[in-house]
């Protein structure tokens, strides 16, 4: 049990110290892409990150923005693009507060 619990602390940590080094929020999913080919293109006021696999089809999504700037964060050698994308969403809870209604 010690290990797990271990695991996602490391992960929460881990988490905010990449949110810090790129200087953002960190109220979204990651998705670690570096080897993909991307891009990112401009359509009236609308930006869409598009990325993909080698030898396979052209994957979208659309570019969030905040405050009215898309979130498109630089920082050393990688950018992080914040977009909507369909994803399942995993919750983790502690079972210490559930509440049976």
């Amino acid at each position: 049990m010690s290990n797990k619990k271990d695991f996602l602390k490391n992960y929460i940590s881990s988490k905010k110290e990449l949110m810090e080094h790129f200087k953002c929020d960190d109220d979204f999913f990651i998705k670690p892409l570096e080897s993909l080919k991307w891009a990112i293109r401009n359509e009236d006021d609308f930006h869409f990150l598009v990325y993909w696999p080698e030898n396979e089809k052209m994957k979208s999504a659309v570019v969030v923005k905040k405050n009215g700037n898309a979130m498109i964060y630089k920082a050393d050698q990688y950018t992080m693009v914040v977009a909507i994308d369909c994803v399942k969403t995993a919750f983790i809870f502690s079972n210490n507060n559930f509440h049976n209604e």
